[in-house]
């Protein structure tokens, strides 16, 4: 009962805050029509952004490397995201890197600076964005971090203030699920720092296997898909707030914090002992985290300090049958979080080149994990902790430079990077590496790079704990049927570290003066001693290295698999990456003399004053997001509309394997992924990955394509033959209206002023994986709806954009300068 309390707690103040920040939008709708989000003078254009002279920009990086793209606010426009989070969605394929572990999100900079975390820019509108760098993994280095994420830069308008609302509905066209979200974020930035509040709400119903077209079990045997679920339901409240303000006269400070609450239920059969009731599995976890970052300048030295700290609690009850009894499986864990990291950078010393450059870190951190899985057959504890210190040392020598020392040669920076870490439970752990930054012209660039890396498994890795999920479906390639097994997942406390060693060596390409045209190329070469890996399938190798994961019956039946993360002996992994970018302005319709003097008389109505002078009907000056006429702010006649810009983009990106294998154990045969191996029990890997994104914005509407390919893939083997995965294309379509673009609309609704209604539709031509075996059968395990429960899916979201009325926005006018002091 405490926790359905708990749990109705949070979500009536959700509700509520959602509720207080909506009406008194509501009540002020009228009065703020004519609402523009900058004031008078502002200067800031969605014009390409230039650098004139040499002088850095606003907002940008330091060092010398320019990023590999820059999404000024009609790119950004041209997307439809909603969020910061919705916006780096976009432009995945351009932010991905090769060097990553996981593959996750590049690291995000915040106007140049280092952030208190992710958290903290998530929820941050599009609208207030100036402009967005994309940069290559070695600026990651001159902030502290290493160099395995790519780098994107968000510099935001000076001065902006708004509230946005947003629904969203989502359900696939097969029926059976639907998905439902609402969040609403409060912004404000000025001259006195940044004020952001955001609440999100979420919701999934469950899906089952009847409402798919799932096989029906063989004769005899009991039919349980009405009680075993495809995706379980889940819900999630999340509340946060980030507040920055200058301190100690020249300190930006910035603290941010969240609670979140989420419970999810599954089922996983018909109960043998309580025939018409389901076996289920019921998840709740609740999560709290507090961050800061503190950046400053002293002379020449940027100086940074971030810190968090953050708890999680989460609980997992599974019900099971054994032997005719009923029981229930209980498994609890905590896991808490402290960190602070320093970071120092500035001017080493002054080369004929330029001046050479450091940075410096000192960085600590804390884990505790606590977690108890609670079974019939005992109970299993485990505590874990790890404190960490690190330093780490960057240094950036420039040998030529354009126009400069030895400038023949073009520009020319070498590097070298050290960090120690001193790890608790793994000991001193070393990463070390250098590189070079060479553009010989003005539109080529090169890098290279080398580093070798020890790292530790993660404190969840080796401590999560053991649940036993039974009713499993697996593909046992041994035998090669499908079979319902007992299976084994949560972490492994013997798992080793590894030792990284990644050469990079890449290009980027500005062909063309006139066009936005971008060709960009990486090739990657990474060997791994004693590497991290997720369990792979069940095959006849995997099973002979490691036959204490797998148990069968005296028949050969197999019953139980342990999925826990191990080490191999050894990997080996090249590929190539390569792409293109593009953007091209587009011209846009403009409105009439008669709809630009309603907008101006509406403006003045609504008490936004008079129109400046020589900013009359006719005369409009360029804004933040488009065209400022008459009762215009940026956006012309509505909120960062395109009075005059649209914009037509594309990237498209190839990723080549040329080599992606594993040695599990000296004395056994080498394991190629590429050459008829099971990397994971979803197949083989395919050689071959296209990623493609393209839009095209013009007048307030949007059109969105992206998609993904891969080429096929084969796991040789099996009594049934060898299994086929055929390749596999995904396309996902969003066509968005920006309504407060369309002057005509807003003069007959002026609430439609600031709106976005969006139309998605993910997985286009609902495509699924292809699986056949040697007979041409495909396997119960390889179903397409069991590996894409969902399919195609349609979604509908509605946005609202509050912004203040404009004389909210000015400029205070600067003080009268005192009369000069009479001199003698």
């Amino acid at each position: 009962m405490t926790i359905l309390h708990a749990r109705a707690s949070v979500r009536l103040l959700a509700g509520t805050a959602l509720l207080a920040l909506h009406l008194p939008l509501a009540a002020q709708e009228a009065a703020e029509a004519a609402a523009a989000p900058a004031a008078e003078g502002e200067t800031y254009t969605d014009e390409e952004i230039v650098v004139v002279g040499g002088a850095r920009l606003p907002g940008a990086v330091i060092g010398d490397i320019p990023p590999e793209n820059t999404l000024d606010p009609r790119d950004i426009r041209a997307t439809g995201a909603t969020s910061i989070a919705e916006l780096l969605e976009a432009v995945a394929p351009q932010t991905a890197s090769s060097r990553s572990r996981e593959g996750g999100q590049p690291i995000v900079l915040l106007n140049g600076r280092r952030t208190s975390g992710f958290r903290e820019v998530r929820d941050l509108p599009p609208e207030a964005i100036l402009r967005m760098d994309i940069l290559p993994e070695e600026v990651a280095l001159k902030y502290g971090y290493r160099a395995d994420q790519r780098v994107v830069n968000i510099v935001l308008r000076p001065r902006f203030r708004s509230t946005v609302t947003r629904v969203e509905g989502e359900m696939p066209t097969e029926g059976g699920r639907f998905e439902g979200e609402a969040d609403a974020t409060r912004l404000m930035i000025n001259e006195d720092g940044r004020t952001t509040i955001n609440l999100r709400l979420e919701g999934t119903s469950s899906l089952t296997e009847s409402e798919r077209d799932i096989a029906p079990p063989a004769a005899g045997e009991r039919d349980q898909r009405d009680f075993r679920t495809l995706l379980g339901s889940r819900q999630m409240a999340r509340l946060g707030g980030t507040v920055n303000r200058t301190v100690f006269g020249d300190v930006a400070a910035t603290f941010d914090g969240q609670v979140e609450s989420t419970d999810g239920r599954s089922l996983l059969g018909e109960s043998l002992l309580s025939p018409g009731t389901a076996l289920e599995r019921n998840t709740d976890n609740d999560s709290g985290r507090l961050g800061m970052a503190l950046n400053t300048d002293r002379g020449s030295w940027r100086l940074s300090a971030t810190g968090s700290y953050e708890l999680s609690r989460s609980l997992t009850l599974t019900d099971r049958e054994t032997v005719g009894v009923a029981s229930r499986d209980r498994a609890r864990s905590t896991n808490s979080t402290g960190a602070l990291d320093v970071v120092a950078s500035g001017p080493l010393a002054e080369l004929p080149a330029g001046r050479a450059s450091m940075t410096v870190k000192v960085a600590g951190d804390t884990r505790d994990i606590d977690s108890r899985a609670q079974r019939v057959s005992g109970v299993t504890e485990t505590d874990l902790g790890r404190d960490r210190l690190s330093s780490s040392l960057n240094f950036d020598l420039p040998v030529a430079k354009r126009n400069g020392a030895w400038g023949a040669i073009g520009t020319l920076t070498l590097n070298g990077n050290v960090e120690v870490e001193e790890l608790s439970d793994f000991g001193t752990l070393v990463t070390a590496g250098g590189g070079l930054f060479w553009a010989p012209v003005q539109r080529l660039s090169l890098i290279a790079s080398y580093t070798r890396e020890q790292g530790a498994p993660g404190l969840q890795q080796l401590g999560d704990p053991v649940l036993v999920t039974p009713n499993s479906r697996i593909f046992d390639f041994r035998l090669g049927e499908t079979v319902l097994v007992d299976q084994v997942s949560g972490g492994n406390p013997d798992l080793l570290s590894d030792t990284r060693k990644v050469t990079k060596l890449g290009a980027t390409l500005k062909p063309l003066d006139e066009t936005n045209l971008e060709l960009r190329g990486d090739y990657v070469r990474t060997r791994t001693d004693d590497p991290l890996s997720r369990f792979p399938g069940p095959t006849a190798a995997i099973e002979a290295a490691f036959p204490e994961r797998f148990t069968r019956n005296a028949a050969g039946d197999l019953i139980r698999v342990d999925l826990r993360p191990v080490n191999y002996d050894s990997s080996a992994r090249d590929e190539v990456r390569w792409g293109i970018n593009f953007s091209k302005p587009l011209k846009s319709a403009q409105p009439s003399q008669s709809v630009m003097d309603q907008l101006r008389r509406t403006r003045e109505a609504a008490g936004g004053g008079p129109q400046p002078q020589g900013q009359g009907a006719g005369q409009g000056q360029r804004g933040p997001g488009g065209f400022r006429g008459p009762g215009g702010g940026p956006g012309g006649f509505g909120p960062f509309g395109g009075g005059q810009s649209g914009r037509l983009t594309l990237s498209a990106y190839h990723t080549l394997l040329i080599r992606d294998e594993v040695l599990i154990r000296p004395g056994l045969p080498v394991i190629d992924y590429l050459d008829g191996e099971a990397a994971d029990t979803g197949g083989g890997r395919a050689r071959h990955r296209v990623e493609v994104e393209s839009g095209w914005f013009n007048n307030g509407i949007g059109v969105r394509l992206t998609g993904t390919w891969q080429s096929g893939s084969q796991v040789v083997g099996g009594p049934s033959g060898d299994l086929d995965f055929a390749p596999l294309t995904k396309m996902d379509l969003r066509i968005f209206a920006n309504l407060g673009e369309k002057p005509e609309l807003v003069l007959q609704h002026p609430w439609l002023r600031g709106t976005q209604v969006r139309l998605g539709v993910d997985n286009l031509f609902d495509a699924k994986q292809k699986v056949r075996d040697g007979t041409g059968l495909t396997p119960i395990n390889y179903q397409p709806d069991l590996l894409d429960a969902q399919g195609r899916t349609v979604s509908i979201s509605f946005r609202k954009l509050f912004l203040p009325p404009r004389s909210a926005m000015r400029r205070p006018p600067p003080p009268t300068p005192a009369p000069a002091a009479p001199t003698s």
